[in-house]
């Protein structure tokens, strides 16, 4: 049975969302979860995401919500400003966050969106070719397209970008969970479909969120844009990790506390050393 799923702010949807993933036995089979406005999260919830996480690590390597969240948009790497989305890219890509990759082997999903493998062994900066149509003259609603699982060897051309070799993508587990980005233009405003193929709740979908958050934010403001409204559709959703049920009475009693994404780099900000959480609780 298919779900669905609304939620006001990141923290809303996720704490929903989740909610129907404990009620199926086996976890939530194509679920959709709309996110209205997906630059507020809810702090109280991720707090206790976060500390719950951190009870974790002793026993199973686990990441922090801005940890995940880095891996679709790397936040330091962005500083607004004339030239801004240049340097993003330059950054990301010479920096080493594509290079550096992750111990799965299939890179990182900025990797993907930066440098994505075509068939003739080179690589092309999706986000970068987005932007530029969304700078010019916005003709079209729906051209804006970024797959995530590449192509691999054999592949005959590249009007076959959208779809998979199973050869090289098809992995059991270590990702990409995430298949393919959609954009849409309207009336001013970006919004995004995310496609995944499995999400575990506990330690991936809340920093997934906030990442494609951030990513949203980043190509409207590039193209002098609003922000739309978010959907993540999943194929299999599920709790992930120990402890679902203590997690989530947590977090409905910690929510509402709507509160702005981190967007930029910056000094401070609403990201992991903001949560007033103790040292010893902080995950890497």
């Amino acid at each position: 049975m298919a779900d669905f799923v609304s939620g006001t702010d990141i923290g809303d949807a996720w704490l929903n969302a989740f909610a129907v993933v404990r009620s199926r036995p086996r976890g939530a089979v194509n679920l959709s979860v709309e996110i209205k406005n997906p630059l507020i999260e809810d702090l109280g919830i991720r707090r206790e995401i976060e500390l719950h996480l951190s009870d974790l690590q002793r026993d199973k390597h686990v990441q922090s919500v801005h940890t995940v969240a880095n891996t679709i948009f790397p936040i330091a790497q962005y500083r607004p400003g004339e030239g801004a989305a240049e340097r993003f890219f330059v950054n990301v890509i010479s920096g080493g966050t594509v290079r550096r990759g992750n111990a799965a082997g299939w890179g990182t999903y900025i990797q993907r969106l930066v440098a994505y493998p075509t068939p003739d062994g080179e690589t092309t900066n999706q986000l970068e070719q987005i932007l530029a149509r969304l700078r010019g003259d916005r003709h079209w609603a729906d051209i804006y397209e970024a797959p995530i699982m590449a192509l691999g060897e054999g592949a005959a051309t590249s009007t076959a970008l959208l779809h998979a070799d199973v050869r090289t993508d098809s992995r059991r587990r270590g990702g990409p969970c995430l298949a393919h980005l959609s954009f849409t233009l309207d009336d001013g405003r970006l919004s995004l479909a995310a496609l995944y193929r499995h999400h575990t709740y506990i330690d991936r979908a809340y920093g997934n969120f906030v990442g494609l958050g951030r990513l949203m934010n980043f190509l409207a403001n590039e193209a002098g844009l609003e922000v739309g409204n978010l959907l993540v559709v999943t194929g299999h959703a599920d709790d992930g990790l120990p402890g679902a049920a203590k997690l989530l009475s947590a977090a409905i009693a910690a929510s509402g506390e709507p509160t702005p994404i981190e967007l930029q780099a910056r000094p401070l900000g609403v990201g992991w050393h903001d949560l007033d959480l103790p040292e010893a609780a902080r995950v890497a």
